[in-house]
């Protein structure tokens, strides 16, 4: 994926635009950092009301 692709969530049709991938620090030493995307959807909002939310990446796919 990169900045700009369509992506769609598995197993729904919700569609949006990937934004790019966001990295979350563990704020404990032994815990690892989080990588998830950040998408832009068409449809629906973030819970806060956000067109742009994080989703785990291998939840979507590129709509071709």
């Amino acid at each position: 994926m990169v900045p700009g692709d369509m992506v769609k969530a598995k197993g729904s049709n919700t569609y949006g635009t990937f934004i790019g991938l966001r990295t979350f620090r563990a704020r404990r030493t032994d815990a690892p950092d989080y990588t998830c995307a950040e998408v832009m959807w068409f449809d629906r909002n973030a819970p806060n009301g956000d067109r742009i939310s994080t989703i785990q990446t291998d939840l979507l796919e590129v709509v071709k």
